[in-house]
């Protein structure tokens, strides 16, 4: 009689093993790249919101000789400087909506407690200052992303640590 040789097929618990690091490792990357990428949307985000903000604003100076000038107080307005918030929405910035921009880009509601836009423009609007406020402090990626959107010639060391924006000359750059 001959003997019959079954012939076993199958994968061992070793190349098993291999497979599911290999495939543990390759998923790790990928969950970090995405993390990156979806901080890097949401800086281009809030650079082209308020950058579509202060092109408005020049817009309005080119037909009216003077940037909009902010209310001492209103609903909005806290002396001379006035934010975007849940209640105000687009009328922050007096006479910009609907004429120079249909909506004034608005932060998500999430981020009402300590995360606005302010603008300040004293009379006679000669000067405008518009920046992105955060009260707990600019994280160290958006510090890095934002960068030529600071100044570092104030005598305020946290200027830098808490803001970015425009501003219409130096003489408004630390105001």
């Amino acid at each position: 009689m001959k003997h019959m040789r079954k012939s076993v097929t199958g994968f061992t618990i070793v190349e098993l093993l291999i497979v599911i690091v290999v495939i543990a490792i390759l998923a790790s990357i990928s969950v970090v790249a995405y993390n990156g990428i979806q901080e890097r949307a949401r800086f281009s985000s809030m650079r082209s919101d308020i950058a579509s903000i202060n092109k408005a604003i020049q817009l309005y100076y080119a037909d009216n000789g003077s940037y909009p000038v902010t209310p001492g107080t209103s609903s909005s307005c806290s002396g001379s400087w006035c934010g975007w918030d849940q209640v105000s929405g687009d009328g922050f910035i007096p006479g910009l909506s609907p004429k120079y921009l249909s909506v004034i880009p608005q932060l998500p509601t999430a981020n009402v407690n300590g995360d606005t836009y302010l603008y300040r423009s004293p009379s006679p609007g000669s000067d405008y200052k518009l920046i992105r406020l955060v009260s707990t402090g600019l994280s160290a990626s958006e510090s890095a992303a934002m960068a030529d959107l600071m100044t570092n010639d104030c005598s305020n060391s946290q200027i830098n640590t808490t803001r970015w924006g425009y501003w219409s000359s130096t003489n408004s750059r630390c105001w």
